[in-house]
């Protein structure tokens, strides 16, 4: 590649980097103009050699150019350059060089500048002194940019081309023969005026108003925001607001407005007044308007739950209650039969209220004293005379050692406990008639002869023992509960001696030959499944602990009897005449069958 073509090629990367950078750091969305007019100053380098002696550089030249816009962006050009030099001062040869090209022209318009590229095709005409004017084809190419001084005005900071173009000249004298080519691989740099015309027109200044929220309570704040439209960026401008709703706080296109003191359920004006200070006609205006919100009492609605109690029972006034503005309020209860409170729920004790109807009025108001009420009401109804259960008698019941066995659970309970259990039965069927939510519970022990588990086992078996015997009297299942304690809560010797002195049925002369055999009376005493009947509202009541001594059967608790002594056995052969067992008379052993 010659040094010519290289140094085009350089100047066409300067200016696609000149138009770049302008374009980055300048673009802006910008109108366009319907045509723009440059004129300038130009100056050229042909670049170009004839015979072997380059041209002179151009110092003399003039640039005009024509551009009609399509849009803000694409336009197309018609150039004109014409360049003199007739120095014959120096080595090189002077020339004339005249172009005119047109082409597509790119520009990215910003506020202050405008960068554009361009690419045109045309006529080239060079005359060399000494030498005919040679008119051919050529190309042209390069970037600019205008820095914008009015809307009709800008200046061509710069504008740097390549040009190019093939020459072929005629002899131009004596002293020159032959037809000598030269090819234009020149610069073009210019500089100048634009006159931007036509394009769009200036829209008229323009402003509109808002308010946030449209709708307030009095006394709430208000933002009113004003936006300018048209008017110039660059100019910082006056804002005047008007209110018949409250007081303006604040200046520029957003303030505050204060709206204490306004009544309620209104609409309010709200106006602002634009104003640029370097532009005179320059003015605008808006209006809008806000509302207040009239405040509408609370509700409230009220009922007893339950309606109708026995006296001493407990009643709950509920309210439902609010305010239509969401604020908080405050609930009173008022009764004719003296029940007050506060709150949502109001528990009223009707311990001390007479019998009767009680009338009940609910009152809400809220935080701007706004009020509402209603009514409910409530009935007391007399307590009725409830009839004392009847009195029991009861016994505890006593087990035989190791009674019942596994094998007969259904056994061990004796004639005279079988009597107690059936008179238990009967009185304990007419408590419940009274008192049907009374429990019996059985607590069975064991004497503490025996090991741990089997104590337990053997309890459980006496207190299901009793249970099936009162179930099978009459008595509901669910209505008795039972414990098998095993060894614990074992009754003591004073325990058991305590009793016996506490027995009335027992003689003086009696207790003490009981007392000699003490031992085996605290074991029969802990053999026992004692009773307890629990209702709400009535003292829990315990079975007595009263061995039956005096029972027929009594003996058959404790291990029965005495077995009476067994006579000796008489001696075997002593006697005459009488044979010992298994023998005959002669004394020959019997054989056993």
């Amino acid at each position: 590649m010659s040094h010519r073509n290289k140094r085009g090629i350089a100047l066409l990367v300067v200016a696609a980097g000149l138009w770049l950078a302008g374009a980055a750091a300048f673009a802006q969305d910008q109108p366009a103009p319907k045509w723009e007019v440059f004129a300038g100053y130009s100056w050229a380098d042909a670049n170009a050699k004839i015979n072997n002696v380059p041209l002179r550089n151009y110092a003399v030249g003039l640039g005009a150019a024509g551009t009609y816009d399509f849009n803000k962006w694409l336009g197309f050009t018609l150039d004109y350059g014409g360049h003199f030099n007739s120095s014959t001062s120096g080595t090189r040869i002077p020339s004339t060089l005249n172009t005119f090209m047109v082409g597509p022209k790119l520009t990215l318009r910003g506020e202050h500048f405008s960068p554009f590229l361009e690419a045109m095709a045309g006529v080239s005409r060079l005359t060399p002194d000494h030498f005919q004017q040679d008119t051919r084809l050529g190309a042209m190419g390069g970037a600019g940019i205008d820095m914008n001084l009015t809307k009709h005005w800008a200046l061509r900071v710069i504008q740097a081309d390549y040009m190019y173009a093939s020459h072929r000249f005629g002899s131009g004298g004596s002293a020159q023969t032959g037809f000598p080519h030269t090819t234009v691989h020149g610069v073009r740099l210019q500089g100048g005026i634009v006159y931007l015309g036509g394009g769009e027109e200036e829209a008229p200044v323009s402003a509109s108003c808002s308010v946030d929220p449209s709708e307030v309570w009095a006394g709430e704040p208000v933002k009113a925001t004003v936006t300018p439209q048209n008017f110039n960026p660059k100019h910082t401008l006056n804002v005047d607001w008007t209110t018949n709703g409250g007081k303006v706080g604040g200046t520029g296109q957003s303030v505050t407005i204060d709206t204490t003191g306004a009544a309620e359920g209104q609409s309010y004006n709200v106006g602002a007044h634009v104003t640029d200070p370097h532009d005179k006609k320059a003015v605008a205006s808006c209006q809008t308007s806000f509302s207040t919100k009239k405040r509408l009492p609370p509700t409230i609605t009220c009922n007893a739950n339950p309606s109708s109690v026995e006296q001493g029972g407990s009643i709950t006034i509920h309210s439902d209650a609010s305010s239509p503005q969401g604020g908080p309020v405050t609930i009173a209860v008022t009764s004719s039969c003296g029940a007050s409170g506060q709150g949502t729920d109001v528990a009223v004790d009707t311990s001390s209220i007479q019998p009767g109807s009680c009338n009940v009025t609910c009152s809400v108001t809220d935080d701007h004293q706004l009020t509402a009420s209603s009514t409910s009401s409530f009935s007391v109804q007399p307590k009725p005379v409830v009839q004392p259960p009847p009195t029991l008698v009861l016994r505890s019941v006593y087990f035989a050692t190791a009674q019942p066995t596994a094998k007969n659970p259904n056994a061990g309970l004796v004639k005279s406990q079988q009597d107690t259990l059936t008179g238990i039965a009967s009185e304990f069927q007419k408590y419940l008639a009274v008192k049907p939510d009374a429990k019996l519970e059985l607590e069975a022990h064991a004497d503490p002869r025996g090991s741990e588990e089997y104590n337990q086992a053997l309890t459980e078996r006496r207190a299901a023992r009793v249970k099936s015997f009162l179930v099978g009297q009459g008595v509901p299942g669910d209505s008795i509960d039972t414990r098998a304690l095993g060894k614990q809560e074992q009754l003591s010797g004073d325990n058991v001696k305590q009793s016996m002195e506490d027995d009335p049925s027992l003689t003086a002369g009696e207790k003490r030959r009981l007392q000699t055999n003490m031992r085996t009376i605290v074991l029969a005493a802990n053999r026992r499944v004692d009773m307890k009947v629990e209702a709400p509202g009535v003292t829990s009541q315990l079975s007595e602990r009263r061995y039956p001594f005096s029972a027929a059967d009594a003996l058959s608790l404790i291990g029965g009897r005495e077995k009476p002594k067994v006579a000796p056995r008489p001696r075997t052969g002593t006697r005459k005449g009488t044979a010992r067992k298994g023998t005959t008379k002669g004394g020959t052993r019997r054989k056993k069958k």
